[in-house]
């Protein structure tokens, strides 16, 4: 009888353990009204990427938020700029390059598209730390003609680039 409990135990433990790893690591949503109507992006997934900015040559933390597992190509990537060029449906938000967080929003495929930038307060983080970023993000770009952001994420470092 205890043999049996610490089987069962044993595969309630793995059983668990596999659920957590499939668990997503951003949910929510980023919202923008194009001229042929709202476009709604539902985020699943978290990256947290590292290395210079193209510009100042200044090292950031950029926070990738895709509908699309983009794991296999982040960590192929060798530049900075190749860490936002594969996604298809997403927001990456650049950490530590100034007074404002900068945000690039990216739906359909690419053709649709929005930069600008966002006050620190929009990103309430509970982790921050140079390999995880885990909080929630709540940018509000409608009043300019950008996306209403509304996500919660856990990303973890997936590569650094030195250039």
């Amino acid at each position: 009888m205890k043999r049996l409990a610490g089987v069962l135990c044993i595969m309630l433990l793995v059983s668990a353990s596999a659920a957590g790893s499939r668990a997503e690591n951003a949910k929510g949503t980023l919202t923008y009204v194009s001229k042929t109507g709202p476009i709604v992006v539902t985020v699943t997934h978290a990256y947290l990427f590292r290395g210079p900015d193209v510009v100042s040559g200044d090292i950031i933390r950029r926070l990738i938020l895709s509908t699309e597992d983009l794991t296999a190509d982040l960590k192929a990537c060798q530049t900075m700029m190749c860490s936002s060029g594969g996604i298809n449906q997403g927001l990456t938000v650049d950490f530590d390059l100034g007074p404002r967080l900068g945000y690039w929003f990216v739906a359909n495929n690419q053709r649709v598209q929005y930069s600008g930038t966002a006050l620190p307060a929009s990103a309430t983080l509970t982790t921050d730390a140079p390999d995880r970023l885990a909080g929630t993000l709540n940018i509000d770009g409608r009043e300019a003609g950008g996306p209403l952001v509304q996500v919660e994420f856990d990303a973890r470092l997936v590569n650094t680039v030195k250039k």
